[in-house]
């Protein structure tokens, strides 16, 4: 069997897969069907003493959005859940464990509520847009349910905030965590959110629109330099360390 992931239509790229390729990515995982880079030129050992100093770019795009909105929306996300959402704010991001009707952990998503009628999940791998879809048709809720056109891009380390601070403006340091806020890219508003699959500090650009994707990537990567910039992806040493564990299906 010959080494390596054997591509097909059925995998897909995101907007940063010819950047990560173009810096050497040496593997991929496969989650929601999307491509995620998996490993670099650098060991994991050199990978995890950059992140803990340093400033990182990763390409997050497998964490798809299932959208939610409508009347019966919060009404929809609450029977998902056993978090209590009745107090989120607009704004704020929370972890909500997903569970069936044997509490059987079926994702863990983080959640933003963009608005009182209207939310993402933020998910890890499986199919949490169908559960969503059978739950509102079995239930016969008004809501609306899809996956939005929104590739997340990762910006990690201690020098994150530094970064986006000088690209963005100031104000990105007033965003408190797991909290988001609106950064101006390319004349569009994107969502950036004080969160990510580290402990080093961090944000998450949640990029509206595919189009937009690698311009940003470019901005950061040039503005980047001065923080000795590499390209990552969630690192093995620094996620157990953290206790930041995945699930499995």
């Amino acid at each position: 069997m010959a080494d390596g992931l054997n591509m097909s239509r059925r995998i897909r790229r995101t907007p940063y897969t010819d950047r990560v390729e173009a810096l050497g990515v040496r593997g991929f995982s496969v989650v929601n069907h999307m491509l995620l880079p998996k490993a670099f030129e650098t060991s994991v050992e050199e990978d995890y003493w950059h992140l803990r100093a340093y400033v990182q770019l990763w390409d997050v795009s497998c964490q798809r959005q299932v959208e939610i909105s409508g009347p019966d929306a919060g009404a929809l996300v609450q029977l998902m859940t056993p978090r209590n959402i009745s107090k989120a704010q607009v704004g704020q991001c929370l972890y909500v464990p997903i569970i069936d009707d044997q509490a059987g952990l079926i994702n863990d998503p983080v959640l933003l509520k963009l608005a009182e009628d209207r939310f993402w999940l933020s998910i890890a791998d499986s199919d949490l847009l169908l559960y969503a879809k059978g739950l509102a048709l079995g239930r016969g809720l008004n809501a609306y349910i899809h996956e939005p056109d929104v590739f997340p891009l990762s910006v990690q380390g201690p020098q994150a905030e530094a970064l986006l601070a000088e690209v963005f403006g100031p104000d990105i340091r007033d965003i408190g965590f797991f909290k988001f806020g609106w950064i101006e890219v390319e004349g569009t508003q994107q969502l950036i959110a004080r969160s990510g699959y580290s402990r080093q500090g961090g944000f998450e650009i949640y990029v509206q629109g595919a189009a937009h994707g690698p311009g940003l990537w470019d901005l950061l990567w040039r503005a980047g330099q001065a923080y000795n910039i590499r390209p990552g992806c969630p690192n093995l040493i620094e996620r157990i360390e953290g206790g930041l564990f995945f699930i499995w299906q």
